[in-house]
């Protein structure tokens, strides 16, 4: 199966508010890029509402959502995190923390309508949050003398890449981030006449 060339994740975050039997759930989702951001906002949650019964969370990094994390922070194991992180899931969103804080409203849900109020209250602050689509790049690097820097320079314009890096004495080291879909042929074009190493 071909791997994807793009993902979504949020641009900007989003808040939701789900009640049920008095209870409530607030809901928050973040873009993030490592596990130290989430756990960063995970312990300012936990400081912020401090008097709340549960600051629950589940976060999803990687282009393909292969890191991800759950807590149930106290509530019945699997009756919360987890649901967090599948509603993630089911919206195909990546690089992204969602954490909902529960005040408890005195009737007791049972596991269902836990894992129903959290999936929605995850549900509320995703729809809530600004997607957007990146690209997947891989980064190319090549070697040339500056004598061919403009050929490569103008591969790089006409195929709308960006230079990740740029440096050399002797010769010029160019790392170029190339749409995963792009790559093969981007290097034919670097290749294309035979004084290129990639």
């Amino acid at each position: 199966m071909a791997k994807p060339d793009s993902y979504t994740t949020i641009a900007k975050s989003g808040e939701g508010l789900y009640k049920d039997k008095g209870s409530k759930f607030i809901s928050f989702a973040f873009h993030i890029e490592t596990e130290d951001e989430a756990d960063t906002i995970r312990k300012q949650f936990k400081k912020k509402y401090y008097d709340a019964t549960h600051v629950v969370y589940a976060f999803r990094l990687g282009a393909e959502g292969e890191k991800f994390r759950a807590a149930d922070d106290g509530e019945p194991s699997g009756s919360s995190g987890m649901p967090v992180y599948n509603t993630i899931r089911s919206k195909n969103i990546t690089d992204v923390i969602v954490l909902v804080v529960r005040y408890f409203g005195g009737t007791k849900l049972g596991i269902p309508g836990l894992i129903d109020a959290y999936s929605q209250a995850a549900a509320l602050a995703l729809d809530n949050a600004e997607t957007i689509e990146k690209t997947i790049t891989q980064n190319i690097t090549v070697e040339v003398p500056y004598s061919m820097v403009n050929f490569v320079m103008r591969i790089i314009k006409e195929n709308n890449l960006t230079v990740a890096d740029m440096s050399g004495e002797t010769s010029c080291r160019i790392t170029i981030a190339v749409p995963l879909n792009q790559a093969s042929r981007i290097e034919e074009l670097l290749n294309q006449n035979g004084k290129i190493t990639v």
